[in-house]
């Protein structure tokens, strides 16, 4: 009877996987790629790494990403989702770096630049994507302990290209830049920044329009399923080790890669 019921159960939280993975498809299908306009912030907006007042414009296949940028009479916005775990992984690996400028050349990465999750290689969060499949009784908790051990440690955020700002911040800063993150119970990821328009002042162009660019940046070797590494106390890497028992076959084999999308947005009043 317990195995029937384990069987059973099994069944329900893979049937409620599957729908959720059909539906995150279903809803990237209708979206472009790129954010087609500009979009006023809600006027209930709070960085809180919480999604609950936004709606998504575009999803960015290149980076599996959901994104919306917004602003309004004090502050720029870019949220994003990600439902992938390979994004995800790349993300809290590597951090995603937010560039603001007035150039618009694909390849140019000068101007404001914010770059968020930010972790030592040495104390980086453990995020367990198990919990989708995860019984029910058992999601809030595994839930609540993904955030509590990526919140603990994600305490700062690089700057770079805003004058008078220091290049390591605290997220409790009061320099106008504000960022949150959060996961939920399938192990989605979202993200919230908001960054004063005082600092994007010098890169917005006389139409009021300035071109941005997000980067996921690759994931960093010492975070790839199944593979252990050892560096000395210099950081230099000393020894590689590869357990296939504990890589992950449904993840992107190009996790180790840069992945961007960029585009242009107007502000209106």
């Amino acid at each position: 009877m317990n195995s029937l019921s384990l069987s059973i159960r099994s069944i329900l939280f893979i049937t409620a996987w599957l729908l959720t993975v059909v539906s995150v498809t279903a809803v990237a299908q209708k979206l472009p790629v790129k954010q087609e306009g500009s979009m006023r912030a809600p006027a209930n907006v709070k960085i809180d790494g919480k999604a609950t007042e936004w709606t998504f414009k575009a999803y960015n296949l290149a980076t599996d990403v959901f994104y919306a940028m917004a602003h309004d009479d004090n502050n720029i916005y870019l949220v994003i989702k990600s439902a992938d775990e390979s994004s995800v992984r790349k993300i809290v690996s590597s951090g995603l770096t937010f560039i603001v400028n007035n150039i618009g050349k694909k390849n140019d990465t000068t101007g404001a630049k914010v770059t968020y999750p930010l972790f030592n290689y040495k104390n980086k969060p453990y995020i367990n994507f198990l919990v989708k499949s995860a019984p029910a009784d058992s999601a809030d908790y595994i839930t609540t302990a993904n955030n509590k051990q990526f919140n603990s440690i994600g305490k700062f955020v690089r700057v770079r290209g805003i004058k008078d700002v220091d290049t390591l911040l605290s997220i409790y800063n009061t320099d106008g830049i504000s960022v949150a993150s959060s996961f939920d119970k399938e192990a989605n990821y979202t993200y919230e920044l908001a960054i004063s328009r005082k600092h994007i002042t010098p890169y917005i162009n006389p139409n009021g329009a300035f071109f941005y660019k997000v980067i996921v940046n690759a994931l960093q070797f010492d975070d790839l399923p199944g593979v252990s590494i050892t560096r000395d106390p210099s950081g230099t890497i000393t020894a590689i080790m590869v357990n296939k028992s504990n890589s992950r076959p449904n993840l992107n084999p190009a996790m180790n890669v840069e992945t961007d999308f960029s585009g242009e947005y107007t502000l209106t009043r």
